[in-house]
């Protein structure tokens, strides 16, 4: 069985575009806000399920990566994002529960308008609200295609009702 550093080399070796930082996200985001400035690394958290990579091929789209990834764009983007004041931002010290929404979530949709994949994971401390994190599936970036984790934070359960979106799961 392979050592987790040989894993992430093997996946460099697949991806030699993408440079993957080793920890979780919360760690990831933490070291970024403290140095203020990114080197270019991205935070793998996971892998598309076998499941829903059948799913989407037969709705018309092939994933091109089965990594689901978040960038340093995105934490910078949440540093100081506008939804912090409606409550519905996501804390820096609570990524887990975003790395918990991709890794095991309640429910997946897919936004049928936008094409991207919807991550919706209930998390007991709220009530009537869910975690939900969207996932850009096929994103492009300097030649690299990968699922971008590119938005997450704090819904109402009803806004989940919408015609655009088809559960998946």
């Amino acid at each position: 069985m392979k050592t987790k550093d040989a894993v992430f080399e093997d996946l460099e070796a697949k991806c030699c575009k993408l440079k993957y930082y080793r920890g979780s996200l919360r760690q990831f985001a933490n070291g970024l806000l403290t140095k203020g400035r990114g080197d270019g690394e991205v935070c793998r958290i996971c892998e598309v399920s076998s499941a829903i990579i059948d799913d989407m091929k037969s709705a018309g789209l092939k994933l091109h990566s089965i990594d689901i990834v978040v960038t340093q764009r995105q934490v910078f983007k949440y540093r100081n994002h506008p939804k912090t004041i409606k409550g519905a931002n996501i804390p820096v010290e609570d990524y887990g529960i975003v790395e918990a929404a991709l890794k095991n979530p309640t429910n997946i949709y897919e936004d049928t308008v936008q094409k991207h994949l919807v991550y919706v994971y209930t998390h007991p401390y709220h009530d009537d609200r869910l975690v939900k994190v969207v996932v850009e599936p096929n994103y492009r970036s300097h030649g690299t295609v990968m699922n971008l984790a590119k938005s997450w934070g704090i819904v109402e359960k009803c806004k989940m009702n919408g015609i655009q979106y088809r559960k998946i799961k």
